[in-house]
């Protein structure tokens, strides 16, 4: 049995007080209908009303509900209906008759008013599924009430006001029971208190339906079942409150999709045929047989409906493999867990996240039939893994599985989430293979009632990745640090995107600068972002998110655009345009539109392919189809192409020997302390050697004084680019250096010409 909130198992006597106050309260309620009328019995009928209101206030005292004040109303209107009694049984007690309308029937009308308040307070988040089936209910038990109790009412009533007071109590209670089997309904009745409440609101109406006639015309009688039924209202709300389940009545703030189960709908059948059952009880002559006619078929129709319904309610709540619950189940009990959370946060809700690591193997080596009874496995292993049946495990699909832990603490995630990683390792055998499964699991916690049930799923999901990525077969719980990342990285995504619609991505470029000659050997373009807020970001802040997010070439077609426009404008001015090496991602390599792309930038500024290089970073040196497709493709349309960051990486020697390349940039890494340290020297010597050996350029990055600069031409480099020429600049400052450099202002087509 779960622990109720505030994380200890109640003492029994005190968990079982809502039991024997209505036990002792139906005992005196039966009392005063058995004994004789007296002056002593007539004082049970306020008293066990009292003790309704006083009952209410306590459990509202002690078990803290979230929706204090629909509970605080309903304690309201109990009292205001025990003082009603209390006046009544002082006009017995003096033998005085009392008026019509009297005190007491201003604060019967004054409590259903503020139970009506409280009911919608308590109902106002219930879906429109729940208002759709308490009318059911309510709308032929009006037609009833009008039938029977207020036709006659209207017909043989006394004066206006009287009949004004006697039907309208009994519509604002019809109101109230509305307003409770919404709220009932909403909850599905899943806690006991949710029973009671509606169960008191009928107790409620039936007796003041028939009240209005009975006191108009003179026929009420005390200490009948009218009165009993009214003694049972208060008894029903006061065991309601103290209800140790009391804090848990709360609708859900996220409707999910509302599936018509058996229960459920039996539940709202069954009140429609009580109530054509009373309407064949109270008709008579050619008015009966219609009603018989009308029952027989409603029942007819609702056992046609019952079993297509459970196997409709099978097949959207069910996964059809496991039998397990589904995500749309699974949002359904989630949404409850979080209305029942604890207002004091002494238990939470926990998802844990599962996902089976390489099960694509399984299937793609063994089948998918093999695959599927490796999942029912699965699926058996976790259900053993949770705590009894207070967890539900569904399965969202394929290899993923959720295990919801209401009323969870911490410690039991933990434990939960140990037993996933370990029992897996023991091995499934499927047609005589012998399978180790290991899970990746993602834990997310949260005692907030408000969180929204698709958020929190995300979140799991999310830390699931994370333990993925983290090695398998291992947890990770999702955090606030964790949150807030994921947080910036959707509005990177965001921001990135509108900066690539709006055109804030800039190009700035640095000089590479031949050793020899001092003449202009190419331009590299550098990406920048213009951040409406955060000013001037560098590549490193968002380039990486443009690659795993799949927008990086979007990216390089603006910046190549940007580039060809400003090769325009220079051939324009200095008639001639310097080379311009652009960045391009490993991940644009394996795209076949990279090619038609850059061809077709190049033909729309009417730019020869020798104006542009392409900078590779690499590790794209691994991949023998970018090497012999998207790179060759360019360098046969005449476009070069160089190894950026040598050293870095990861590749062979036997790489760079197979000739895609036309210049070797050594990285700034290396570069740096030539001068002061043999064994960087040493390193920097060989990679010249190398690209020589190769017939490829060397090209040192990171050059920033001159004694560098002129080791470097002592080794024999043929390019440097740092911050010795210049930082990184914008087009119109590469003009005016254009300007003041007159050795630059050459053609060196020559000098990078593509090898053949």
């Amino acid at each position: 049995m779960p622990e109720p909130p505030g994380g200890h198992a109640p003492r029994p006597l005190r968990a079982l007080a809502w039991l024997w106050f209505l036990l002792a309260g139906t005992i005196a309620a039966t009392a005063y209908i058995v004994l004789p009328q007296n002056q002593l019995t007539n004082w049970i009928f306020p008293a066990v009303n009292s003790s309704g209101a006083i009952a209410a206030i306590i459990g509202l005292s002690r078990n803290r509900p979230r929706n204090r004040s629909a509970w605080t109303m309903l304690a309201a209107a109990l009292t205001m209906s025990a003082l009603g009694d209390i006046i009544f049984a002082g006009y017995d007690l003096f033998r005085t008759e009392p008026p019509f309308p009297s005190v007491a029937d201003v604060l019967y009308i004054a409590a259903h008013l503020v139970a009506a308040a409280a009911v919608v307070r308590l109902s106002h988040h219930a879906g429109r599924d729940s208002m759709l089936e308490a009318g059911v209910l309510t709308v032929p038990l009006a037609l009833q009430y009008w039938i029977h109790i207020i036709g006659p009412t209207l017909h043989d009533g006394g004066t206006g006001l009287a009949v004004l007071v006697a039907v309208g109590t009994p519509v604002g209670t019809l109101i109230v029971l509305f307003g409770a089997l919404r709220a009932g309904l909403s909850m599905e009745m899943r806690k006991v208190p949710a029973r009671l409440l509606v169960a008191g609101m009928v107790a409620w109406f039936v007796p003041d339906a028939y009240y209005a006639t009975a006191s108009l015309n003179g026929t009420y009688v005390g200490g009948g079942w009218m009165d009993f039924g009214w003694m049972l209202f208060p008894l029903l709300l006061g065991a309601a409150a103290l209800h140790p389940q009391m804090p848990q009545l709360n609708v859900p703030l996220h409707v999910s999709t509302n599936i018509l189960s058996v229960r459920r709908y039996l539940v709202v059948i069954a009140g429609v045929l009580t109530l054509d059952g009373y309407a064949v009880v109270t008709a008579d002559g050619q008015t009966r047989l219609v009603a018989i006619a009308v029952l027989v078929s409603a029942a007819l129709a609702a056992i046609r409906i019952r079993r297509p319904l459970r196997d409709m309610g099978r097949r959207a709540t069910q996964d059809a493999l496991t039998g397990l619950p589904n995500r749309t189940e699974l949002l359904r009990r989630l949404t409850f867990a979080l209305a029942e959370l604890p207002a004091d946060g002494s238990s939470k809700v926990a998802l844990l996240f599962c996902d089976l690591d390489r099960f694509k193997d399984v299937n793609d080596s063994l089948g998918h039939e093999a695959g599927d009874r490796m999942l029912v496995t699965i699926a058996d292993r976790i259900v053993a893994s949770v705590r009894d049946d207070r967890d539900i495990v569904a399965r969202l699909g394929g290899d993923e599985f959720v295990i919801l832990m209401p009323g969870a603490t911490e410690a039991d995630t933990e434990v939960v989430a140990e037993r996933l990683v370990t029992t897996f390792t023991e091995p499934i055998v499927i047609n005589g293979t012998e399978l180790y499964p290991s899970v990746s699991v993602g834990v997310r916690t949260t005692d907030d009632y408000q969180a929204d049930p698709a958020e929190l799923l995300r979140d799991a999901d999310a830390a699931m990745y994370r333990a993925k990525s983290g090695g398998r077969g291992r947890a990770e719980r999702f955090d606030d640090a964790y949150a807030a990342e994921a947080s910036a990285r959707l509005r990177l995504d965001t921001e990135l995107r509108h900066a690539l619609a709006n055109g804030e991505l800039l190009c700035v470029y640095h000089p590479e600068i031949d050793i020899v000659t001092g003449r202009l050997y190419a331009l590299e373009a550098l990406v920048r972002w213009q951040h409406p807020e955060r000013g001037l970001l560098g590549p490193d802040e968002f380039v990486p998110h443009a690659e795993t997010h799949g927008i990086v070439g979007q990216l390089f077609e603006q910046v190549l655009d940007q580039v060809l426009a400003a090769q325009d404008e220079w051939l324009d001015r200095f008639g001639w345009r310097p080379p311009v090496a652009v960045n391009v991602s490993p991940r644009q390599l394996s795209d076949q539109r990279l090619v038609p792309i850059v061809l077709a930038a190049l033909e729309a500024h009417d730019a020869p392919a020798s104006a542009l290089i392409l900078e590779v970073t690499e590790t794209a040196l691994v991949d023998d189809a970018i090497m012999t497709g998207t790179l060759a493709d360019l360098r046969r349309h005449g476009v070069a192409v160089a190894v950026d960051d040598f050293g870095t990486g990861y590749s062979s020697v036997s790489r760079l020997a197979d000739r895609h390349w036309d210049a070797l940039k050594i990285d700034r890494s290396f570069v740096a302390g030539i001068t002061e340290d043999a064994a960087r020297e040493g390193v920097v010597n060989a990679m010249i050697a190398l690209a020589h050996a190769l017939r490829l350029r060397a090209i040192a990055e990171g050059v920033e004084d001159e004694a560098t600069l002129a080791k470097l031409r002592e080794l024999g480099c043929d390019a440097a680019q740092g911050y010795l020429f210049t930082r990184p600049v914008g087009a119109a400052e590469i003009s005016r250096m254009i300007e003041m450099s007159p050795e630059w202002n050459a053609d060196p087509a020559a000098e990078i010409a593509v090898v053949a």
